[in-house]
């Protein structure tokens, strides 16, 4: 199987990037691959563990939690998080990372595929 690298630099509503990033990598860990998420920039909003929004609908983060039970390693840019008042991922999902470029350059130099969005 393929080892698949996906880099998300978009917060959570800002477009369907984050839904494109979270059903790219749920079909290809339903179908036995590896994924590996890089979140940059506003990105790391997407695994703050503390998002609500009205009216039912599914927030970004219940999105991450699945795809980290299924087994996709995450990791979101420190630098990046403090910068938005983050405190390193302190707010952050259980099982989502916290590293930085040397992180996502290997996870590319690894990758069979990576895709940015």
């Amino acid at each position: 199987m393929a080892r698949i690298a996906i880099f998300l630099s978009e917060g959570p509503w800002q477009s369907e990037n984050c839904e494109i990033f979270a059903s790219l990598a749920e079909a290809a860990l339903d179908k036995g691959h590896e994924v590996e998420g890089f979140f940059y920039m506003d990105g790391v909003y997407n695994a703050i563990k503390h998002q609500t929004f009205p009216g039912g609908v599914t927030v970004p983060v219940e999105r991450m939690k699945r795809l980290v039970e299924k087994g996709a390693k995450i990791c979101a840019c420190g630098l990046s998080a403090n910068a938005r008042g983050l405190e390193y991922g302190k707010e952050f999902i259980e099982g989502i990372s916290v590293g930085g470029l040397p992180d996502m350059s290997e996870m590319v130099s690894e990758a069979d595929a990576f895709i940015t969005l």
